[in-house]
């Protein structure tokens, strides 16, 4: 893969504000930034859904967050400019330009609430790829819930029990965000949401639960540990596959003590 020239990305980044009250002439300079900065050789995550995949210029990660850093400022400071860029952005069916979208409208969820909650919601019904899905959680649905998680959180169990795989996935990658606050204090309350996903069959959905939940325990290990030992005593492979990898950011006698559910060794 060829070097990436950071020092040359933020010189376009800053070339690219140029256009930025302008969302047809931004969203023709991104693509253009997005090619120039393609490598054919980048592989994307096994979670980009094979079903309907979009174009992809194969810009690496890298590219992606240096471009942002570029555009930080400007995009926080001036959300009246944002909100018609991203939704020019997410038009194209390009996966650079609609994860930019993604990242941009992430900057200005608290002081566009309304404005990108509307936006997140529409753009959660057209979801059809889970690498999407998670990007909209962590940037979009994550700093949104965490504006009012007691109400919000009724939410997340509406997605988390959708039919529609790529809005559990955005459900349940929606409180990654909030299991990295240090200060969040509804563990128990984000964790019931993932009731309608504890028997997940999908493989990446069910990686993503367990991610979660693993997360969770560093900020709640003690309602961790009682959501896992309500599931524990389980015949499902599905839930089985999920709390043994769930576990391993709890501590040694905690661990084996669910473990030892799973495997029928429970003193009850």
């Amino acid at each position: 893969m060829p070097a990436i020239d950071v020092a040359q990305i933020r010189i376009e980044a800053t070339q690219l504000l140029n256009f930025y009250n302008e969302p047809e002439a931004f969203a023709k300079e991104a693509r253009e930034f997005f090619q120039a900065h393609s490598d054919p050789l980048f592989r994307r995550s096994p979670t980009v859904t094979v079903h309907a995949p979009l174009n992809s210029y194969g810009a690496p990660p890298m590219v992606m967050r240096t471009l942002i850093g570029g555009l930080r400022k400007v995009a926080t400071s001036y959300p009246q400019y944002t909100l018609p860029v991203v939704q020019r952005l997410w038009a194209d069916t390009v996966r650079e330009q609609r994860l930019l979208a993604i990242e941009l409208l992430g900057l200005i969820v608290n002081s566009s609430a309304n404005e990108a909650e509307t936006l997140m919601n529409r753009w959660i019904i057209e979801l059809d790829d889970l690498e999407l899905a998670e990007a909209l959680a962590i940037h979009v649905g994550g700093a949104w819930i965490l504006g009012d998680a007691r109400v919000r959180l009724d939410r997340v169990r509406e997605w988390v029990n959708s039919p529609q795989k790529h809005q559990r996935q955005f459900g349940v990658m929606s409180l990654l965000p909030l299991a990295k606050l240090r200060n969040f204090g509804d563990v128990a309350l984000a964790l019931s949401t993932l009731t309608g996903v504890m028997r997940e069959d999908d493989t990446e959905i069910r990686k993503s639960v367990a991610r979660v939940i693993r997360e969770m325990s560093v900020r709640g290990p003690a309602e961790t540990t009682r959501f896992l030992s309500t599931w524990a005593d389980t015949i499902d492979k599905n839930t089985d596959w999920i709390i043994r990898h769930s576990v391993e950011k709890l501590d040694v006698e905690t661990k084996e003590a669910v473990i030892g559910v799973l495997r029928g060794k429970s003193s009850k």
